[in-house]
């Protein structure tokens, strides 16, 4: 690493954040494998004189095709919205394996862009190019158990999503998210987060949700980035396999404080009672035996290093 490079990041982000920083710039994974030998510093020191966004709002502003504002006060009149609003069109979505559609839905005046998904694949045996997997899954309706654990957790980073039958094909309906762009194509055209700190905080997030659902296939291509920075959660089709163990729990340093308390509420009678319905018994029961593993996991975290070091706000 050039000295020069590396004096910079010292003196504008911090040993921790420097660190993790010029690992994510130079890896083409999401999940890197980051050894830090320099201690941790305190969270509120990681954030000094950042220049993060002012804080949002719990209900994030929809925007239609023209970019306006579209009148939904609730995530519930969103997705009454998915589940009635008749098809304009459809058009296929030239990248990803399980062939998504961009639909474009108009109700009462009002048009919204959604993404339809119709993959159900299940394998005994899948021979995949990292090696054999078992009990394989792919299916669409692991967006609808994405959004609503995220809706559990207090998380805002996963659209609403719907299950909804289009032109004789069952699926899922989510919301399509203007006038974004994907991870690989931010890292194409080297462009850099206005707050780094915040981007850096948000990858955390990220991280704990996709090692709690065992997410598999996290990638660039479904990492959106949103006009305003905040990261956006979408293509869980190939989430909540069934391992008891954590994924990648090794890039877990921080966590957000609501997020935490969440996380330790979260029960088996709750689960059942908001993913029942999408998931299948097996897949709950190696849900909660990770979301254990997880809390332990951020517990030692915080005895050895103290709250203060390891849990954040963004607001």
């Amino acid at each position: 690493m050039p000295r020069v490079l590396h004096c910079f990041l010292l003196k504008y982000l911090g040993v921790y954040a420097a660190e993790l920083l010029l690992a994510l710039a130079v890896t083409s994974v999401t999940w890197p494998s980051i050894a830090v030998a320099a201690p941790v510093p305190a969270i509120s020191n990681l954030l000094q004189d950042s220049s993060s966004p002012p804080p949002t709002t719990d209900l994030p502003v929809w925007v239609g095709p023209d970019g306006k504002p579209l009148p939904f006060e609730s995530d519930e009149e969103v997705k009454e919205y998915l589940r009635t609003a008749p098809v304009v069109s459809m058009e296929k979505i030239p990248e990803g394996v399980t062939h998504p559609r961009k639909v474009l839905l108009e109700k009462d005046g009002m048009r919204m862009h959604a993404i339809f998904r119709d993959v159900s694949i299940f394998k005994h045996k899948w021979d995949s190019p990292s090696g054999p997997k078992f009990n394989f899954r792919d299916n669409a309706i692991f967006e609808c158990a994405a959004y609503g654990l995220s809706k559990l957790l207090g998380l805002n980073n996963v659209p609403p999503a719907v299950g909804r039958k289009i032109r004789g094909k069952k699926g899922t309906l989510q919301v399509w998210i203007e006038n974004a762009m994907t991870e690989k194509t931010r890292q194409t055209k080297k462009l850099e987060p206005p707050d780094k700190r915040r981007w850096l905080l948000q990858h955390n997030v990220m991280w704990i949700f996709d090692n709690l659902i065992y997410n598999e296939d996290r990638n660039q291509g479904n990492i959106l980035i949103g006009s305003d920075w905040k990261m956006w959660l979408i293509d869980a089709t190939r989430a909540f396999r069934t391992y008891r163990d954590l994924r990648n729990p090794e890039v877990i340093k921080y966590c957000e404080r609501k997020l935490w308390e969440n996380l330790k509420k979260l029960d088996e009678t709750v689960i059942k009672e908001r993913l029942g319905k999408f998931l299948r018994s097996h897949e709950i029961s190696t849900l909660l035996h990770r979301r254990n593993k997880l809390v332990e996991h951020i517990q030692k975290l915080i005895d050895q290093r103290g709250e203060r070091a390891v849990l954040f706000t963004f607001k």
